[in-house]
């Protein structure tokens, strides 16, 4: 009986789905019945060298067979998406050994990210390893708080109200920026036949201030950045809620941080008499609960860290009467290149901020022009 057949009379139910062979599959069936996988085990065992067109079949049978139940059949999931799952657990069971666990895997993992940056966007633009890694992290901070930090009964209720109150707000926020970014986009079909300026890489008519983004694979007004935490591009549509939510992210961050290590270390003195803080932390790594808390707080801060850099850059950019895409491409090798460069659309500090504020921000006539009417694409 033929595939059609086997749609008519029994549709996929939430686990099974049609296979590279055109076959019907189960997702319990994942490591069934796969010749590569049991030759090239036999091969090892007897020390025997592994064809590299056999180990590319396996992967490209798991690959396939690496799905997720769904509804009208299972969904196929790439091993990079479903890695940062696995990999933030063992690494938060590592980090919570001992004080130099913690240290070991935070720069493990500072660089591990910054080397993974290279390599994604090199050979898989489109790889969705950081926007997983985004929301696993999410999900195993809140868990931790609420069900490692919470039960130790020194955390008011108010205060848990704040802080979940903090992660609805800057999840929405950032949610938001997602589903907008697709109003970034230029509908060529509407653009003024009398617009000079064009695309590089489209060879069509584009708005000024418009940036093609290869990874999204189309023009963007106001392109800021493709934001690769997210998946999707900052630009004029979702700019202000990218800056609002990273602003909430960062209070959410330091907040859960603070409420953490108050409660498991010993807490000692206020700032300005509200703000407790933390004094003594060097017997956390004696329980691995309170050594699992304490990870999370530090992922936390270090986090919290490099948004608050984040943050302070686009406040600078906003400042200017930039874009971040135009920042770099006045930047070359120089910081302060965007200071003596010529920036057509800063009108002042406080008139910046307020057209960055602002829903209508009116392009000027003939802003944005680029010799020889070529937008470059990055």
């Amino acid at each position: 009986m033929g595939k059609q057949e086997w749609q008519d009379s029994s549709p996929l139910c939430c686990c099974e789905y049609w296979n590279v062979h055109e076959e019907r599959s189960h997702i319990l069936g994942c490591c069934c019945n796969c010749e590569d996988l049991d030759e090239s085990v036999e091969r090892i065992i007897v020390c025997e060298r592994v064809p590299f067109q056999r180990v590319s079949s396996m992967m490209s049978t798991f690959q396939d067979r690496l799905r997720i139940p769904w509804r009208g059949g299972a969904k196929q999931i790439s091993i990079d998406s479903a890695l940062p799952i696995v990999l933030q657990p063992v690494l938060a069971y590592i980090a919570a050994q001992s004080v130099w666990c913690t240290v070991l895997v935070s720069l493990t993992m500072l660089f591990g990210m910054c080397y993974l940056y290279t390599v994604f966007v090199r050979f898989l633009p489109r790889t969705k390893f950081f926007f997983v890694w985004t929301l696993t992290s999410a999900i195993l901070l809140l868990l931790v708080f609420e069900f490692n930090v919470v039960p130790f009964l020194e955390i008011m209720p108010h205060e848990n109200c704040v802080l979940i109150g903090l992660v609805i707000s800057s999840g929405i926020c950032l949610y938001k920026v997602r589903t907008r970014a697709e109003l970034n986009f230029v509908v060529h079909a509407d653009m003024d036949e009398e617009t000079e300026l064009a695309c590089s890489v489209c060879r069509r008519r584009v708005p000024p201030r418009t940036f093609h983004c290869l990874i999204c694979q189309g023009c963007v007004v106001k392109r800021d950045q493709h934001c690769v935490w997210l998946d999707c591009c900052i630009g004029d549509k979702n700019h202000q809620l990218y800056v609002l939510g990273v602003l909430l992210s960062v209070g959410t961050l330091v907040y859960g941080a603070i409420l953490t290590l108050t409660t498991v270390c010993h807490p000692s003195f206020y700032i300005m008499e509200t703000v407790l803080l933390p004094d003594d932390c060097s017997d956390v790594y004696h329980d691995f609960t309170i050594a699992l808390c304490f990870v999370s707080s530090v992922y936390c801060i270090v986090m919290a860290f490099l948004l608050l850099l984040l943050l302070g850059h686009q406040c600078w950019l906003i400042t200017l009467g930039m874009t971040g895409q135009e920042w770099r491409c006045v930047q070359g090798h120089t910081w302060c290149a965007a200071l003596r460069s010529d920036r057509p659309h800063n009108h002042g500090v406080l008139n910046n901020w307020r057209d960055f504020i602002s829903c209508h921000k009116p392009l000027r006539e003939g802003q944005g022009r680029v010799k020889e009417g070529l937008i470059n694409s990055v």
